[in-house]
């Protein structure tokens, strides 16, 4: 055995390391290979697939379900086992002791979130092999293409081959490589209106003396200039863009398609990148895996595509990944916990706002507009568990709206009058107070006793679901196969002409509940005083007699154990109603220091209307298991019309953009999108008159979704109206407004003047 090496860690500018540990990837792949490694590939996988391979394992446990310390002991085991299995070297942390993390991981570093860690690029590019060979030996299960069709594109490079620009439009029109709905009638129009223009525009496109990506920004931009300014679609995208290139350089270049390119990116933990930079990233992911791949799943597709001259490696990987999509997304969700299409904050983020709301009982959210606010209040009642009222408050909403009032009424003589309503506030109160007495009942007075109508119901859909075979008194055999409205449908096996029989379930329903006696079939028949008995009678005597013995072995009272909940009642923009006039003598009444306090109740204003059997009879009071949750945004111009006496009782916590920025992740321009809005807010953020409380938040750059993640539009629709809103009044307020698209676009001062779209004073 060589001599053992020892590797210290050691912490430069607060990161924790040990430097490089001697394990190559080809070694990482073997060891991922071994069968003693497979306990732990979920768990590598879980921080293989984090934003750079970086996480803790707190916010891993938040994404993918199991607590932080099942993925500390599964990190740490699994890096135990590298060690043994190897042989060869020890790592030591800083206090002399063994240390296990650094063998797995790179580096680390402390954070608000937990200790960061990153994983070795060599465990990453094993982890991606390792899974590309899984993908391959699953695809080798299937029918050829996983049953799909698509020889096609093998047959389009014979046809494309040696042609010139018009001819590779031709072959491109009609085939399923770009999206035909759109981009065959734009390819054909500027054909026969722009020859020229359009042969230039993809001439340049195919010249390889160029790099990749400004040839695709150029595509982009000449195709757009030739397209009327009215068309939606220009055939511009980098999917029609690689399309192009393939037919004239197959070997070089594959087919892309965004869909594809963004599966392959999640299952094997590539950064996804931006707009007109997806289609060079997916052209270096292919050509990765070709290199060790290439060659074997050629031969996998041989039977299907060796007729044709055309066969390059780089088409029967994306092949292959076109062909496996459905199988790495159900891979993918099968290791979340929660995949949420708008994950915006994983629970580790909420639990600050959690801890805060439980200990003060009323939490106002404020800040910036659109940093998400009014959806976090939503997240974090979910995550607490919480049954949920949700009010918008405006200038016209009341005490009557939120406490209590006198609401018209029409009596019984046709007369109008007046009755005493709760509020929403109040009735939510009421059922809080409901599951707080409920919940401390003892479990044997919360018992129901079950109804003869819930154990046929139960007997039936125990029946349908196990396919249970009954016998009548001749011995014919039925299955139950429906239960709809009133009716028992069964299925008599025996019988060929008759499929199917409906059997009367409120008699069968009568039979029970009169505990009716029941010897022979005949019995019904003598009961409901019917002159001849029915085929139906046969199978309501057996399953009558069924559900009887059924009871037998079902308890006779379902037994309830109420759960304590939280009941939190979400404000929206709770500073743009008059506090005072909403809530009345309730402020007393919210206070954290007297919930549930019955000693100290309110006398609301229509107390001598509430009767005495009400449980706020007494008077009004908030329960200890309330909790109050609002919004408000800084810049509101009814922020100061806030009672005092209002805003003392809530504890404020600011959220700032930076941090619901993670809002935008789902987008496919999500970096560009953070940087842009990093950019102008903090532009605004040093402008006089302004700062930070007048930052734009993540919410209004959602809306690139909507628009196809055009920046130019987002600008013009949404972000310099409210810009041009902010700076009313303001002197110089073009030159500022100048200021802030400067920052936003990212380019240098053109010296245009846009005052002349704002009206200053």
């Amino acid at each position: 055995m060589a001599k053992e090496t020892i590797f210290k860690t050691e912490i430069n500018n607060g990161v924790y390391s040990s430097g490089d540990i001697g394990i190559s990837t080809s070694e990482w792949y073997d060891l991922l290979s071994d069968k003693g490694a497979q306990q732990y590939i979920d768990v590598l996988l879980c921080f293989l697939r984090e934003p750079d391979h970086t996480s803790s394992c707190t916010i891993v446990s938040a994404k993918n379900g199991n607590t932080a310390q099942y993925y500390n002991s599964k990190v740490t085991n699994f890096s135990k086992w590298v060690q043994k299995k190897l042989d060869r070297f020890s790592v030591r942390g800083m206090d002399g002791k063994d240390t296990y993390w650094c063998i797995a991981m790179e580096k680390g570093w402390d954070s608000n979130q937990g200790f960061q860690w990153q994983m070795r690029d060599g465990l990453v590019k094993a982890l991606q092999r390792y899974l590309m060979h899984g993908l391959i030996q699953e695809y080798k299960t299937k029918e050829p293409f996983n049953g799909k069709e698509e020889e096609y594109k093998w047959a389009l490079l014979d046809e494309a081959e040696g042609k010139d620009v018009h001819g590779i439009i031709k072959c491109l029109r009609g085939k399923n490589i770009v999206y035909n709905a759109q981009v065959d009638g734009i390819l054909k129009t500027l054909w026969e209106t722009k020859p020229k223009e359009l042969t230039t525009c993809i001439e340049n496109l195919l010249d390889e003396t160029r790099a990749l990506i400004p040839r695709i920004e150029g595509f982009r931009d000449e195709m757009r200039a030739m397209c009327p300014s009215e068309w939606t679609a220009c055939a511009n995208d980098e999917r029609t863009a690689s399309a192009i290139l393939t037919c004239r350089y197959p070997n070089e270049y594959t087919f892309y398609k965004s869909e594809v390119y963004q599966v392959i990116c999640k299952y094997f933990g590539f950064e996804y990148r931006s707009a007109f930079l997806k289609f060079e990233h997916f052209i270096e992911i292919i050509n990765g895996f070709v290199a060790d791949f290439g060659e074997e799943i050629q031969q996998m597709m041989m039977p299907q595509i060796g007729k044709y001259k055309n066969k390059p490696l780089n088409l029967a990987v994306q092949t292959l990944f076109w062909c496996m999509k459905e199988e790495m997304k159900s891979a993918i969700q099968k290791s979340k916990k929660d995949s949420s299409p708008q994950e915006t904050m994983s629970k580790i983020k909420y639990q600050e706002y959690m801890d805060l709301l439980l200990e003060t009982r009323n939490l106002v959210l404020t800040g910036a507009p659109g940093t998400g606010k009014t959806y976090m209040a939503q997240a974090i009642a979910d995550e607490m568990g919480a049954e949920t009222e949700f009010v918008q408050f405006h200038p016209s909403y009341d005490y009557t709206d939120f406490v209590e009032g006198l609401r018209p009424v029409e009596k019984s003589d046709g007369q109008v009058g007046f009755e005493r309503k709760d509020g929403v506030f109040k009735e939510f109160c009421r059922e809080a107070i409901k599951n707080l007495v409920d919940s401390e009942k003892s479990i044997e007075t919360l018992t129901k006793e079950i109804s003869w109508q819930e154990r046929l119901e139960a007997f039936v859909e125990n029946a349908m679901e196990n396919n249970t075979k009954f016998k009548t008194v001749n011995g014919s055999e039925f299955v139950i196969i429906e239960l709809k409205n009133h009716s028992i449908v069964v299925h008599n096996e025996q019988n060929e002409k008759t499929t199917q029989v409906t059997v009367n379930a409120d008699e069968i329903l009568e039979l029970l509940t009169n505990d009716v006696p029941l010897n022979i079939v005949r019995d019904i028949r003598n009961y409901f005083n019917r002159k001849f008995g029915t085929q139906p009678d046969s199978y309501a005597y057996v399953i009558t007699k069924a559900v009887r013995e059924m009871k037998q072995k079902m308890p006779a009272v379902k037994a309830y154990n109420i759960e304590r909940k939280p009941f939190v009642f979400i404000i929206d923009e709770i500073n743009r109603g008059e506090a005072s006039k909403i809530f009345g003598e309730l402020f007393y009444a919210i206070d954290p220091g007297y919930r549930g306090k019955k000693d100290h109740l309110v006398q609301t204003q229509y107390q001598n209307l509430v009767p005495e059997t009400d449980v706020f009879a007494k008077g009004f009071y908030v329960p200890e298991n309330v909790y109050i949750l609002a919004t408000m945004n800084d810049i509101d111009r009814s922020v100061e019309s806030m009672d005092f006496a209002m805003r003392r009782r809530f504890t404020w916590k600011d959220v700032t953009p930076t941090e619901t920025e993670s809002m935008l992740d789902t987008l496919d321009c999500a970096q560009e999108a953070k940087a842009t809005m990093a950019r102008l807010n903090k532009a605004i953020e040093e402008t006089e008159g302004l700062g930070a409380a007048y930052m734009i938040g993540p919410a209004y750059f959602l809306k690139l979704r909507e628009n196809g993640g055009d920046f130019n539009k987002l600008w013009k629709m949404n972000i310099e109206p409210l810009l041009k809103e902010y700076l009313r009044g303001f002197r110089k307020s073009g030159e500022i407004l100048n200021k802030f698209s400067i920052a936003y676009f990212e380019r240098k001062d053109s010296g245009t003047d846009i005052s002349e779209l704002i009206d200053e004073d």
